[in-house]
């Protein structure tokens, strides 16, 4: 009996089934069909409308990629020494700045800017970060460089303002990184022109001695040095003064790149007053020392030995010059440097929910409790199947 049983179950399994008898059974089934399909949809727009978190989305738009910094020429002068010393030209990336906004220190500037352990309960910083973290969703254009910072929340007024503050506390990370930067490159470019100003006034002090002792040689080979330094230093003076008038006429007096200028056109003009003094001194010394040479025999020797002086204050000059120029510019770049990033839209309080999507709710839930009647019908004809099949044999 067992045997036959067995054998009769496989031979029943083998049976091939056709579409007159799967719609028979489903016809067959229709009222478990129905009613568990309308159970599940009815569950679904209960839950849609009364229990779902109704939730609000804004989002905020940046640019990654900003102003290119002031200081990003003269690191790509430097090159490999910039990177020796530790000088970056300012570019961020889109990858720097997810990952800055996956951080803790912006989790915790927003933790404090919106007393977010108040407002959750919460007494564990870390376990809130994550959360905060959680919170900010972002969204990256691949054909551009722009970032969206999105905030879901329950209230629109919150969400606007805490997806405004991300943006707010990214740019304040990334204006205090380019601070340092700049401040770095100001105070190494300072250092050369201390040094600079060391080597030049050695070599001055050098050359001096030498003409106090031997006379001078060959009057027009030492003011020449002297006279190219003056004849820029007016011509940059002048360029000064141009600019000076024309940031007048567009800013106010307390700008900060007009206060700069005026020192830089004040230190120029400083300097130009001590190269026409030592001009003078020079042409004093000439006319003292032109009767005390030692004799006709000397001069050869003692023109080179005063060309060898006299390259090294026009080598020293130009290195102090180079280095003036390069502080400038850095003092510049300290003043005018702004974040790499720019805001574009700043998010609004939204007026139109974001969640529950009732109707892809009701869809879902309807097709899930059609699915799974479908399945139950199934089961429950093997079942009744193999019920007769033991009853028969």
């Amino acid at each position: 009996m067992p045997e036959e049983f067995y054998n009769q179950m496989r031979d029943f399994e083998d049976e091939e089934v056709s579409l007159a008898d799967i719609f028979n059974i489903l016809w067959s089934r229709k009222g478990t069909i129905f009613l568990i399909t309308t159970l599940f949809a009815v569950c679904s727009l209960v839950y849609g409308f009364f229990i779902a978190t109704v939730t609000y989305k804004a989002d905020c738009r940046i640019s990654s990629q900003g102003n290119e910094s002031p200081r990003a020429s003269v690191v790509a002068q430097l090159g490999g020494f910039a990177d020796f010393l530790g000088l970056s030209s300012g570019a961020t990336s889109q990858g720097n700045i997810l990952a800055m906004l996956q951080g803790d220190t912006i989790a915790d500037a927003l933790i404090e800017r919106f007393n977010l352990m108040e407002k959750f309960s919460s007494d564990i910083r870390v376990k809130l970060r994550e959360s905060v973290k959680g919170m900010i969703k972002t969204e990256t254009a691949k054909d551009n460089n722009i970032i969206t910072i999105s905030i879901i929340d329950k209230d629109p007024e919150f969400a606007a303002d805490f997806a405004n503050g991300v943006a707010d506390e990214l740019q304040k990370r990334l204006l205090e990184f380019s601070v340092e930067d700049a401040l770095q490159h100001r105070e190494f470019f300072e250092n050369q022109l201390i040094q600079a100003q060391q080597d030049l006034n050695e070599a001055e002090d050098a050359l001096l001695k030498y003409q106090e002792s031997r006379g001078v040689i060959a009057f027009e080979a030492q003011t020449q040095a002297l006279v190219a330094s003056m004849t820029a230093l007016r011509n940059r003076i002048a360029e000064k003064n141009i600019e000076i008038s024309s940031i007048s006429s567009y800013t106010r007096a307390d700008n900060p790149r007009l206060k700069m200028a005026r020192s830089e056109l004040e230190a120029m003009t400083k300097e130009l007053r001590r190269l026409e003094e030592e001009q003078k001194r020079a042409e004093q010394q000439t006319q003292k020392n032109s009767n005390e040479l030692s004799s006709i025999g000397q001069l050869p020797e003692m023109g080179v030995e005063y060309r060898r002086y006299a390259r090294a204050v026009q080598f020293a000059t130009a290195k102090y010059d180079q280095m003036l120029r390069q502080y400038e510019n850095a003092k510049l770049n300290e003043a005018n440097d702004l974040p790499t990033i720019k805001i574009i839209d700043r998010a609004t309080v939204p007026d139109y929910k974001y969640a529950p999507k009732r109707g892809r709710i009701a869809i879902i839930g309807t097709a899930a409790g059609f699915a799974l009647s479908i399945f139950l019908a199934f089961m429950l004809a093997h079942l009744q199947n193999v019920r007769e099949r033991r009853e028969n044999y």
